[in-house]
């Protein structure tokens, strides 16, 4: 499928280890050709996964830094059938997180969201990406994982103890998801100007190569957004240790002036919070297809949700507007 398609003779395929969607994988690939390797990616056929791997093809054709290209396919082939594969240079470089990010890189960041969001797509791009709903999916699924909770036991130790939590934390939760409903009404009320959103823009989707240059990866969650949905991950960030204060005054000295709206900030920080609570409980506790090391990693990540300085925390301290 790789040469025929997309015209790359693998001579190795590993897979990458990481990443949180657990319907992916993601494979490194080595050819004999100079442009090699390659960063494969195969999940379930999806529509705005498509898109989204459309959309970065276009940024990087009309000129946008910091973005790389996924390949296409060629004329005349037949797409995979059931699932969608992306085949794009491969990144060889450590996250943000890992590396750090300097005041340049934070300028450049910042530089590159600003023209991020003033980029218009083509209506054969801009009809078919997904657009803010203010209501994220991940509300009723909580309450849905609130019913498996108060309903069922269960034998597996993981499962155990994230139900566990979730009962002492339960007049919270649950909370956060009518906070987040009564928040997107509001901000919905507002009508604020929608731009592309690359949506996913904290530190561990930023990678520094081996020539120190900024990349921005994985565009999954791209969508027609107000601009809060990327500038909440640098605007007091949605972890501790993230972003700090002269990182966001960097990242701001390269977007430039705008004004960040207080309730956007507030809706994005509890759709984040509500969203990761709901996803890696459903992981934990119904998933089906996800392996015992991944149902370990999911209940860690839920339980450090609810630690001093991360999402459930900043989502509480958000303004009211």
């Amino acid at each position: 499928m790789l040469r025929e398609r997309y015209g790359v003779a693998a001579v190795s395929v590993e897979p990458v280890p990481g990443g949180q969607d657990v319907e992916a994988r993601v494979y490194r690939v080595e050819t004999n050709a100079a442009a090699g390797p390659y960063l494969v990616k195969v999940r379930p056929a999806g529509a705005a996964r498509d898109v989204a791997a459309a959309v970065t093809r276009y940024l990087h054709d009309t000129g946008v830094p910091h973005v790389v290209a996924p390949l296409r396919a060629r004329a005349g082939t037949s797409p995979e059938t059931g699932s969608s594969m992306t085949v794009a240079p491969f990144l060889d470089g450590r996250t943000g997180v890992d590396a750090g990010l300097s005041d340049r890189h934070w300028r450049e960041l910042g530089a590159f969201a600003r023209r991020l969001h003033a980029t218009v797509l083509p209506p054969s791009l801009s009809g078919v990406l997904g657009r803010e709903t203010y209501r994220p999916t991940e509300v009723d699924l909580a309450r849905r994982m609130d019913a498996v909770v108060v309903e069922r036991s269960f034998s597996e130790q993981s499962a155990r103890d994230l139900a566990s939590l979730w009962r002492t934390r339960r007049g919270l939760i649950l909370e956060i998801a009518d906070r987040t409903e009564q928040l997107g009404r509001r901000l919905e009320r507002r009508a604020l100007p929608l731009v592309l959103c690359h949506a996913d823009l904290h530190t561990w989707n930023v990678l520094i190569d081996a020539s120190d240059e900024l990349w921005v990866v994985d565009w999954d969650e791209a969508v027609l957004a107000p601009k809060e949905r990327d500038l909440m991950f640098v605007v007091g960030g949605i972890g501790a240790g993230l972003v700090s204060a002269q990182a966001t005054k960097s990242f701001f000295a390269g977007y430039g002036d705008t004004t960040v709206d207080p309730l956007a900030l507030a809706y994005y920080r509890h759709a984040w919070a509500i969203q990761d609570i709901a996803g890696y409980a459903e992981r934990v506790l119904v998933a089906p297809s996800v392996t015992d090391e991944q149902r370990a990693e999911a209940a860690r990540i839920f339980t450090s949700l609810f630690a001093r300085g991360e999402i459930v925390e900043i989502s509480a301290r958000s303004l009211d507007p």
